[in-house]
């Protein structure tokens, strides 16, 4: 135990990291087993498991869970929020947040922890159709904001939604949009964001909506989009969006430098598919 002391105080004093699991009577005499060894890469989380995740759908009484999700994970890691560094206790976000917590195809994902039961949320879509008219209003409401980071965000929107033109190239009456697409930090790359897409795209697919687009504002969410099939029709650098002076807007952080437009199109003439028939 003296060794020890003087071992411990002589790293103090030369300045060098000190490890607290540093025991070496536990690491003389431990014996060895199978879980010293682990299978699982580096970056992935050990104790989670894809198995344990339960796609939801949305009803009134996920309003506070949906807002309290948005505010902790989505908006502050959001490129397009982050690079307009607008404040998270803006009116404009408070608005969209509870659009999204009380409105549209609302699908959650929960994480189940076996060892006590209890239901964490990981992941939040939120999917609307929207129709030409939309983009005027949208265009109109931000002409008469005056804080600057909400009204090139809304214009930013609009020109995301008018620049591909879907609407005559596909003769559309609206569109399915992906708005919200978004997991927790600590299940990142874990493909809870692809069960989610996966999810609102054979719904969208049951009920023939023609088009489903997702905005993808950062590279995480143009990798689950790849992953699911879509195809990228539309993309535009952050650099490239200035304001009326010509001046740039956006700051994003690295690798977020582009945005693109992933869509999904359903042909109507094929209609829909049945059912699998049971097997009696």
């Amino acid at each position: 135990m003296n060794y020890l002391k003087i071992l411990r105080s002589t790293l103090k004093v030369a300045g060098t990291a000190y490890q607290p699991n540093f025991n070496c009577t536990a690491k003389r005499f431990k014996r060895s087993s199978r879980c010293d060894i682990s299978l699982l890469p580096s970056d992935k989380k050990p104790c989670f498991d894809l198995k344990n995740v339960l796609i939801e759908r949305g009803n009134p009484c996920h309003a506070k869970l949906i807002r309290s999700f948005l505010y902790t994970h989505y908006w502050p890691r959001e490129p397009s929020v982050v690079g307009l560094w607008m404040a998270m206790d803006c009116p404009y976000l408070d608005i969209l947040t509870d659009k999204y917590s009380h409105s549209g195809d609302r699908f959650l994902a929960f994480e189940i922890i076996p060892r006590t039961g209890e239901r964490k949320l990981i992941g939040v879509l939120v999917a609307n159709k929207i129709w030409p008219w939309m983009i005027d209003e949208l265009e109109e409401w931000a002409h008469y904001t005056t804080s600057k980071p909400e009204r090139h965000r809304m214009y930013f929107t609009a020109h995301c939604y008018k620049s591909p033109n879907y609407f005559n190239k596909y003769r559309l009456d609206y569109i399915y949009d992906v708005e919200i697409l978004g997991t927790s930090a600590d299940v990142t790359g874990q493909s809870v964001g692809k069960l989610l897409l996966r999810t609102a795209l054979e719904h969208a697919k049951e009920l023939r909506y023609p088009l489903v687009q997702v905005v993808a504002v950062s590279q995480y969410a143009a990798k689950i989009c790849e992953k699911c099939g879509m195809k990228r029709d539309w993309t535009m650098n952050y650099a490239d969006f200035v304001n009326d002076v010509g001046h740039r807007v956006f700051f994003p952080r690295r690798p977020h430098q582009t945005v693109a437009i992933y869509t999904k199109y359903n042909d109507p003439k094929k209609g829909g598919e049945l059912p699998c028939k049971p097997s009696y």
